[in-house]
């Protein structure tokens, strides 16, 4: 799993593990990958490395967002809220402003950029932004379908909102989404270009965040369906298959969760992160950034946990830098960090800290009470491959409503274009 290191091996000798592991699976594999003539596959049942340097980098800051599309830069202005107020109804809307054409990406007929009440992992009520973009056409008779988009990692600073600064991928899931015929809703996840600190690591509060954007998108257009499902990858993805579970039983009356769609899932994430220590290898870069923006979180919002007790100088610079970088700068920076230079001793040590990873980060197995599919490609390098691959056999195992695929392909383009392909046809089935 790690790119740095093991050079002298042939990539066909991590293929092969990952394949061991995924032998249960689903697996689509790309013809070229094997070259082979292409046949059709059947659609799934829905039911030791080089050190690196060990202080943060001093680049400058991410860029501003794209301005293809329409996508403009954020107002400096935009995560600014009146906080007052507290314990408003998890859903209800704080302000709305709808967004102006140049910030609509194409596809929508309109956009909202607003501000919504939630529930954080402190159980209180904590304001999140997001975004809603309705399609172009007439709405179908209920309205339009909603699909919620669970981006991943994209930061925990507040300029990291997607709302306001979307990366590439954000704008090109709303469009693709507005294109088959769905309203989109996207939060940023609390804490995230609005007051208070992200809780980034906390599934529950980020899944609670995405079913409370869509309570409040109802408010906002009236031409939206009851029906919605969620779209989650990375931080999302494990979102996404938390809401296969919780959905239905915090929604309210209002909506009508069909299911969830899930690629890229970060299984065992919280395992991998309570074990770190001096003698971890260098990760994979998003590997690295994920567990940098968990421990930084986490050390922000939870000061009777003694985090700084088990980091050397230089890791408390990288958790500071964590906390003010977004993922596009900050993944490149930690390429080839030697991790283990970051920790005193062993964070399996802080018990406080391992109990709180073990709770809000753990994936559910079973008692779905939706429809959900979850993807994977086999070269994926934001992941552990093999944790995940287990994951989706236990998942898979433990209840029917599970349907699972790997993709094997010779670059992660492909492997993404046949996810989206099963992603989207799951998506039509549950929303029609």
């Amino acid at each position: 799993m790690n790119p740095h290191g093991n050079a002298s091996k042939p990539r066909s000798a991590h293929l092969a593990r990952a394949l061991a592991a995924a032998a249960a699976l689903t697996i689509v594999v790309a013809p070229a990958a094997l070259g082979l003539t292409a046949t059709a596959v059947a659609e799934p049942t829905p039911g030791t490395s080089a050190p690196g340097t060990s202080t943060p980098g001093t680049s400058a800051p991410a860029s501003e967002p794209s301005t293809a599309d329409g996508a403009a830069p954020a107002d400096d202005n935009a995560g600014t809220v009146d906080t007052r107020g507290p314990g408003q109804a998890p859903g209800a809307v704080y302000a709305n402003r709808e967004l102006s054409r140049a910030r609509t990406v194409s596809g929508a007929a309109s956009g909202n950029d607003f501000t919504y009440w939630s529930t954080g992992a402190d159980g209180k009520a904590h304001l999140s932004s997001g975004v809603l973009m309705v399609p172009t056409g007439r709405a179908p008779a209920g309205g339009w379908p909603i699909v919620a988009w669970a981006h991943g990692s994209r930061g925990i600073a507040d300029r990291c909102a997607p709302s306001t600064r979307p990366t590439a991928e954000d704008t090109e899931e709303l469009k693709r989404w507005l294109g088959r015929g769905y309203a989109v809703v996207s939060t940023d996840y609390a804490g995230v270009g609005t007051p208070g600190t992200p809780q980034y690591y906390d599934l529950e509060a980020t899944a609670r965040n995405i079913v409370d954007a869509v309570r409040a998108s109802r408010d906002i257009a009236d031409s939206l369906s009851r029906s919605w499902a969620v779209v989650g990858e990375g931080q999302g993805a494990a979102a996404a298959i938390t809401l296969a579970r919780l959905a239905p039983t915090i929604q309210g009356g209002k909506l009508d969760f069909k299911g969830a769609a899930a690629s890229s899932i970060p299984a065992q994430f919280g395992s991998l992160v309570a074990n770190l220590g001096p003698s971890s290898a260098a990760m994979p870069s998003g590997l690295a950034a994920d567990a940098l923006y968990t421990l930084s979180a986490i050390r922000n919002a939870q000061s009777d946990i003694d985090l700084d007790a088990y980091l050397t100088d230089a890791g408390k610079k990288w958790m500071t830098r964590a906390a003010a970088s977004c993922a596009t700068e900050f993944v490149r920076e930690v390429d080839g960090l030697a991790i283990g230079s970051l920790f005193t001793k062993p964070l399996s040590g802080n018990t406080e800290l391992t109990a709180l990873l073990t709770k809000a980060t753990e994936l559910p197995t079973r008692d779905f009470e939706r429809p959900v599919l979850m993807t994977q490609t086999l070269q994926d390098t934001s992941v552990v491959v093999p944790l995940t691959l287990k994951y989706l056999n236990d998942a898979r195992a433990g209840d029917t409503k599970v349907s699972a695929r790997t993709y094997l392909t010779l670059d992660g383009a492909h492997s993404k274009r046949l996810s989206d392909t099963d992603i989207r046809g799951f998506v039509a089935r549950i929303l029609r």
